[in-house]
């Protein structure tokens, strides 16, 4: 055994560029798949057992105490797979926020404290011991900090039927477990139990009202009995009670999880298959350097069976040389992660709300090393196993074939440019030899190529599209579709080609499901059908595929939509795809969401066909209409700027932490096929040198050859990007409610990725080469 660590260790010495290479390859592998994996276990853990300290239900349903009744209660109460129900209450304000007196276009509820607050300290790591509440103080979820004008010490204002009279000052951020994630729109924030019912007694308001400012909320915590998952729970509660169809939400646990751990699944995804990606790269890596080693070790290797070693001893070293730089490539990526996690982490928290550890998976990434030495121990047998066949006597004697110019093709060689054309024979020469590099530039072209479209497509303006206008019409007490024909026409007066955008939107039930469904009267497409049409009449309905796969139903069957007493049947007319609710939601038009039994407006504005006259209708409408619905001008919520930052922020990131790794992977890559092929074709320089050709004419032909082979690899990804990038991207992002990524597929998309890569090989292969001018003629004496 000591005669094989030793050769090991000779090994090691003598070629310390692959050692390298394969501990740097490791350890980008090992980082890349830590800081993933590890930021979705402590999120996991974190987020089950805050559940479990909190009793959070399986059915968490969402109603108008005005409209639940004592009746819908003792039905949900008594129901067969119901085993208990709580009811919390809650205050909804309509109206959008001001902060310092100035307007915000941010809406809040709020909650009593019940003493099990959890409060974040400043610096956002830990929790204040300290988390008492005094009345006119409130906390906010913690991921309102990003939000603009949300600081410490600044004064918030609710606004009430009296005016802007509920005035608080923010005292700090709270963590909220169930809807404090970037993913939820709903805001709630804590404030003292006796503010709270001051509030309720003397500021709530009446649903239907004419001037709706503050609504009172149940939440119905239900839990199911033993035996029943809780979408079966809502299932049966929907089918045998007018509980679900009458709630503004009826949301399972399983739907809380999936808001909280949406992106850090995407993540897992995407680095998961990049994992892979890179772990085939590196096996083909190592297969090609292990090969290379052989062929032009075969001399000592003869040396070493003549001695009595055998072909496995030969081979144990081998392994045990690759298997000594996966181990320290993989301590050397768990120790980078370790920084690395605490940052990245610690850094979620703004997309999640929940304090989590910020640890390793330790185990999880000694299982990834575990694996990948397992795997390239077997990639390490079988490139060994020539050693089998190579016999003492004619390695001694140096019986090696090293033709580099006998082509089948016979390609002809011309003067100019005399590089290109003796590189495109050696490569005719030595084919078999140049397929792993091949292998190797498709696979990083094809990913870069898709991390690119991925990046191109996620349009996070057209991703999170809504209506919009220059004014927007709030405390519209229940202001019904039919009153916005007269008010349109009183606007029109001042501007003819004004037009009032509004939504209209409910939890109601297709098929006995809960599904949220919207209707837009707008002056282009929210949701743009991906097959069939959109709804024209108002017996039709579009949907996604994912509710298409709840409900079992495709383009023209027929689905009945159950909101509170009325029951309609409609016509799937089309598919089409959002990353809202998960992309669980249907579309009708506003006709049918009326025949539904639905005629209130959820959201209105006005868009102005001359912006200049903003003012002067707005002034209008504040005066013609006062009392029944206020106008004011519109600007884009900072809370919906503030997302959409974040998850550009996370895509760049994410794009830009691929990006880095991929270029350090191919430059150690090309570095370590370069310097193998330097030292194979030595005799091959040395025979060019005698005749004539200089160091620099000799180092751009290494590199012109490697080029014409990244441009070949190049070209074959673009190629495989076409048909398979589109697949895997609608993979990744299925979990967030994409089922048919598409992108535009710019001609750059591709350019781009070809150059940089061919690139780099040029660049790498002309470096590696820089010992041409140390090869001497007088070295072919010795051949």
């Amino acid at each position: 055994m000591r005669s094989i660590l030793k050769l090991m260790w000779a090994n090691i010495r003598r070629g310390k560029g692959s050692f390298k290479g394969i501990i740097i390859l490791m350890m980008l592998m090992t980082f890349s798949f830590s800081g993933t994996v590890s930021n979705n276990d402590r999120l996991r853990e974190a987020r089950e057992q805050k559940f479990a300290d909190a009793g959070v239900s399986d059915l968490m349903v969402n109603i108008y105490d005005d409209i639940l009744t004592d009746e819908m209660l003792s039905s949900a109460t008594e129901h067969p797979a119901v085993s208990s129900v709580t009811v919390n209450e809650a205050l909804f304000f309509s109206t959008a926020v001001q902060i310092n007196g100035e307007d915000n276009n941010m809406w809040f509820s709020l909650r009593a404290d019940d003493g099990d607050t959890n409060v974040f300290t400043e610096d956002g790591n830990s929790f204040r011991e300290d988390a008492s509440l005094s009345d006119g103080e409130i906390y906010l979820p913690y991921k309102l900090r990003l939000a603009e004008g949300f600081e410490v010490g600044n004064e918030l204002s609710l606004r009430t039927h009296s005016g802007y009279d509920e005035k608080f000052i923010i005292k700090g951020y709270y963590e909220d477990i169930l809807t404090g994630a970037t993913t939820m729109g709903w805001n709630y924030c804590v404030i003292t139990p006796h503010d709270f019912d001051r509030i309720k007694s003397e500021k709530a308001d009446k649903l239907g009202g004419e001037s709706v400012c503050v609504l009172k909320v149940d939440w119905l915590h239900i839990n199911a009995k033993d035996g029943i998952s809780c979408t079966e729970l809502r299932k049966q509660l929907s089918r045998d009670t007018d509980l679900i169809s009458s709630a503004n939400n009826a949301m399972t646990r399983d739907y809380f999880t999936d808001s909280i751990e949406m992106y850090s699944r995407v993540g897992t995804r995407s680095v998961g298959i990049f994992v892979m990606l890179l772990t085939i790269v590196m096996l083909i890596t190592m297969y090609n350097s292990l090969a290379a080693s052989i062929d032009l070790d075969r001399t000592e290797l003869g040396i070493l069976k003549a001695e009595g070693f055998t072909a496995g001893q030969i081979s144990l070293v081998y392994i045990l040389q690759y298997v000594t730089a996966l181990t320290l490539g993989g301590i050397a990526g768990i120790l980078v992660s370790v920084p690395a996690c605490r940052y990245l982490i610690g850094a979620w928290k703004n997309i999640t709300g929940i304090m989590t550890d910020t640890g390793v998976s330790y185990l999880k990434c000694g299982g990834l090393c575990a694996a990948m030495t397992a795997v390239s121990t077997v990639f390490i047998l079988i490139a060994t196993s020539k050693i089998s066949r190579i016999s003492p006597v004619r390695a001694i004697s140096g019986n090696i074939s090293d033709a580099h110019f006998d082509s089948r093709l016979d390609l002809p060689i011309h003067a100019r440019p005399l590089s290109f054309f003796l590189a495109l024979r050696q490569l005719g020469s030595r084919k078999k030899s140049y397929i792993g590099t091949v292998l190797i530039v498709t696979m990083l072209v094809y990913f870069v190529v898709s991390i690119m479209i991925l990046a191109g497509g996620l349009d996070t303006d057209n991703l999170f599209y809504t209506i919009g206008g220059e004014i927007e019409l709030t405390d519209m007490g229940g202001l019904n579709m039919s009153e916005t024909d007269g008010i349109e026409a009183e606007i029109q007066k001042t501007d003819k080609n004004a037009f009032i955008e509004y939504s209209c939107r409910h939890n109601m039930l297709l098929d006995g499901e809960s599904v949220m469904v919207h209707a837009y009267r707008a002056a282009q497409e929210v949701f743009k059908p991906e097959e069939g049409r959109a709804p024209k009449y108002d017996n039709e309905i579009m949907i996604t595929r994912n509710v298409s796969e709840q409900l079992g139903k495709k383009i023209g069957d027929t689905i009945t939509v159950k909101y509170k007493d009325s029951e309609t049947d409609l016509i799937i007319t089309g598919y089409f795809q959002t990353v809202w609710d998960f992309g669980y939601l249907s579309v009708m038009t506003t006709d049918g969401i009326k025949r539904s039994g639905l005629d209130e407006i959820y959201e209105a504005y006005i868009r102005l066909g001359d912006p200049s006259k903003r003012e002067e209708v707005t002034d209008m409408l504040n005066e013609k209409y006062k009392g029944r619905l206020e106008a004011s001008a519109f600007e884009n919520s900072a809370y919906a700027e503030a997302y959409s930052k974040i998850v550009n922020t996370l895509m760049h990131s994410l794009t830009a932490a691929m990006y880095s790794v991929l270029l350090i992977f191919a430059v150690v890559i090309v570095n370590m096929v370069c310097k193998r092929a330097f030292i194979r074709e030595r005799t091959d320089i040395g025979i060019y040198k005698a005749m004539g050709f200089t160091a620099g004419a000799l180092r751009t032909q290494f590199a012109v050859r490697f080029t014409i082979i990244a441009v070949i690899g190049a070209a074959l990804g673009c190629i495989i990007s076409v048909f398979f990038s589109r697949k895997m991207i609608t993979y990744i992002l299925h979990v967030v409610g994409l089922t048919d990524f598409t992108s535009a597929n710019r001609p750059l998309t591709f350019i781009l990725p070809a150059i940089a890569i061919s690139a780099c090989f040029f660049a790498a292969a002309y470096i590696s080469s820089r010992k041409v001018k140390t090869v001497e003629v007088s070295e072919l004496i010795s051949e």
